[in-house]
């Protein structure tokens, strides 16, 4: 099955402007992925002619080969983030996109295709899923949850909306001295600072600063990184990306030895309180386990939980559990932190969680 080449601009106005999308199925993660840790990206659209052009997208599926050693290979959509998934306009498009899916699984050689959706219900209806063949088997999991937040429109509607512990919890991180600024690049090296050593301490390897170098570098307009001070010193940090209406967070991180200045508490009110200033509609605090004290910290916040649904087509081999990743190391919570900086990235590229 053949897809037709589609330019970067020609797939980020499809994307942007699909009501189901993420800021994932972006062209450029593509770039950032590949750059980074060096997995080949292999992306779908299906053209038709819809608004009078025979190059009209009707979908896209982002997908990346993910070869990891002593391990079959896998097509994730996408890995390292909750869903980027299928985004099509009707159901032949999507039944055309996992069925080149699956065809490109078996010419790469791939033992197991994984679509990750941010929404419930199956990738095909039954009966189309019955007519791609017998070759593969699939399961669908429900392991974690994403979590998002209406907004107010104004920052002291959402102070007000706040549980007073949580406020309370901010204005001690004040009194305390924590300052909050944003920035872009040049607060890099201090995001990497505080997010290394947090990794560290939780026991998970670290992504590469490089990975989120390349984030900067083909996403300058739309990133930007939160940062938390106190005298000087980086004690929380997250990176923040801004598409359509939302912003979204998928890396937070807080120094645990300044917990109890809750500098954590403040972080989050700089993201919450920059996304109303900048009018946006949505806060995406990013994916969790049910029922894990992360999950509870998100709620707290006025988050609600919506399934993501991972849905995994397997060849006729083992079919491949997303529990059989972790990434909790309990012995790399003691390593020293700068031998963790340098082989965290060289596990990290190979979990695709």
């Amino acid at each position: 099955m053949k897809f037709p080449a589609v330019e970067q601009v020609a797939w980020d106005h499809y994307v942007s402007k699909h009501p189901g999308a993420v800021p994932y199925h972006l062209y450029g993660w593509q770039k950032v992925i590949e750059s980074a840790y060096g997995h080949v990206p292999c992306y779908l659209a299906v053209a038709g002619e819809a608004s009078g052009s025979a190059a009209a997208i009707r979908g896209v599926l982002p997908l990346v080969h993910f070869r990891c050693p002593g391990r079959e290979s896998r097509l994730i959509s996408l890995p390292y983030f909750d869903c980027a998934g299928l985004l099509v306009d009707d159901p032949e498009a999507k039944r055309a996109l996992v069925a080149g899916a699956l065809e490109l699984a078996g010419d790469l050689g791939a033992a197991h295709l994984e679509i990750r959706q941010d929404h419930p219900g199956e990738v095909l209806a039954e009966k189309a899923r019955d007519s791609l063949g017998s070759e593969f088997s699939s399961t669908i999991y429900d392991l974690k949850v994403g979590l998002r937040r209406s907004l107010p429109e104004t920052v002291e509607e959402l102070w007000r909306l706040l549980p007073a512990k949580v406020r309370n919890q901010v204005r001690k991180a004040l009194r305390s001295g924590c300052t909050g600024r944003i920035g872009g690049r040049e607060l890099l090296n201090d995001f990497y600072e505080v997010f290394s050593r947090n990794m560290r301490d939780l026991g998970s390897p670290v992504h590469a600063r490089g990975f989120f170098a390349e984030i900067f570098h083909h996403f300058s307009e739309k990133a930007w990184i939160i940062l938390v001070e106190r005298e000087g010193l980086p004690l929380a940090a997250a990176l923040v990306f801004r598409f359509n209406e939302t912003l979204h967070n998928p890396w937070a991180s807080s120094l645990r030895p300044f917990r109890p200045l809750c500098p954590n508490m403040l972080l989050y009110w700089e993201m919450l309180s920059h996304a109303c200033e900048q009018g946006l509609r949505f806060f995406d605090f990013g994916r969790s386990s049910p029922g894990t004290p992360t999950c509870a910290f998100k709620l707290q916040w006025g988050a609600e939980m919506r399934p993501l649904r991972w849905h995994v087509f397997s060849r006729h081999v083992k079919p491949w559990h997303p529990q059989q990743e972790t990434l909790v190391i309990e012995s790399w919570k003691s390593m020293a932190l700068p031998l963790s900086r340098q082989l965290g990235p060289e596990l990290r590229r190979f979990i695709s969680l």
